[in-house]
């Protein structure tokens, strides 16, 4: 995921408490979601996100491909019940399995995205800078 991560929310999971972070991968520039528990130093929970788009998936700039399967099973339905997310009906075949994908509602938690010809980290000054 691309640095600096944008807090857009707080989340109880079977994991504990965690915030939810948003940004870009660097490869694609496809949506990012982490979560990170709340204690310092914060540590990862999950990558709720899967970037599938370096691997021919088409997304809108406010849309994201979801990790629905494995670790990630316990976290679907409090994610999506918080009001940050919509599943958008749209599915992404990946291997044995099917990611759905989901939109960011609020314009403002979505990340920007990468220019044409911008590097990762072009992308993260013109981010730390906004």
């Amino acid at each position: 995921m691309s640095t600096p991560q944008q807090c857009i929310g707080r989340i109880d999971t079977p994991y504990g408490s965690a915030t939810i972070l948003v940004g870009r991968y660097p490869a694609g520039g496809a949506i990012a979601i982490q979560l990170v528990d709340d204690d310092e130093p914060m540590e990862p929970i999950a990558t709720f996100s899967t970037n599938l788009v370096p691997y021919g998936a088409t997304v809108a700039n406010d849309e994201f491909c979801v990790k629905t399967w494995s670790e990630n099973e316990d976290l679907v339905s409090p994610m999506l019940s918080t009001g940050l997310f919509q599943d958008t009906g749209k599915r992404v075949p990946s291997g044995h399995v099917v990611s759905p994908v989901w939109r960011i509602l609020d314009p403002a938690n979505v990340p920007p995205a990468f220019g044409r010809g911008s590097t990762a980290s072009q992308a993260a000054a013109a981010y730390a800078v906004r």
